[in-house]
């Protein structure tokens, strides 16, 4: 679904040219949710603009769905860090926005966002502006609003890292079985170990910036419900744990080898 191939970015300011990512190669097949994860600094965001359109790379492709992507794509949608929501709109008019922008109907947007609402449990909310919101239903919201446009890519930048941990781990039980159901293929910037290797069903460590492609490991184990207590959970952390410490080298594999 996803491939990138050979690609670097550089960003260019008074100071001169400073690379971001180099020589990063990836697929991603559809449905697989992969999770990037790496130091501060290595181009994990730049990277997820880049599949968004938002950027173009200095060298390389990325190709999605069989399209070469040189600007942003109908069905592919973005989940920020900070949630996007408009603090002058409701529940409804924040998830709505995707679809106004879209010039859908009113009796569109409700049959789209409806169910969604129900099912993030937000049915109640509609009318809440987001300062009357907790963090976890600020974010169901932004998650209702990308779901509206029917993605097939799925792109998240941190979206669970300003939660408690007990909200944190529910929403990640919430998007496992949403990209279950809709077979969505999902690309998630995180900086939480627990976090990549519960989701993660492929793991991309990055070197420091500027960011290259450490390792990619398997995780065959990810999202399932009972994950979280197995000892193969537990190795599968100490292993990525084991890679963002290490030195520079490639490797490719299972995470539980």
């Amino acid at each position: 679904m996803i491939a990138v191939a050979d690609l670097d970015y550089t960003y260019h300011s008074g100071h001169g040219a400073v690379p971001a990512l180099v020589n990063i190669n990836l697929k991603v097949p559809a449905g697989q949710t992969c999770v990037l994860i790496g130091p501060s600094g290595c181009g994990k965001t730049t990277m997820l603009y880049l599949l968004a359109g938002l950027l173009q790379p200095a060298r390389g492709e990325i190709w999605i769905g069989g399209e070469k992507i040189t600007k942003p794509r109908q069905r592919t949608t973005i989940i920020l860090q900070d949630y996007g929501l408009l603090p002058w709109k409701t529940v409804w008019e924040n998830a709505a926005l995707g679809l106004a922008l879209r010039k859908f109907t009113p009796g569109q947007q409700r049959e789209r966002l409806q169910p969604l609402l129900a099912g993030l449990g937000l049915a109640d909310l509609e009318k809440r502006y987001p300062a009357q919101l907790s963090g976890g239903q600020k974010q169901r919201v932004a998650i209702a609003r990308a779901l509206s446009l029917e993605p097939d890519v799925l792109l998240m930048d941190e979206p669970f890292s300003a939660l408690d941990a007990l909200t944190r781990e529910s929403l990640q039980q919430t998007m496992v079985e949403i990209q279950n159901q809709r077979r969505l293929t999902t690309v998630l910037v995180t900086h939480n170990i627990e976090e990549a290797v519960f989701l993660g069903q492929q793991i991309v460590v990055l070197t420091g910036g500027p960011g290259q492609v450490k390792a990619i490991q398997d995780n065959p184990g990810a999202g399932s419900r009972d994950y979280r207590f197995t000892e193969e959970f537990y190795r599968c952390c100490s292993r990525v744990r084991q890679l963002l410490k290490s030195g520079t080298q490639h490797s490719t594999g299972n995470l539980t080898a």
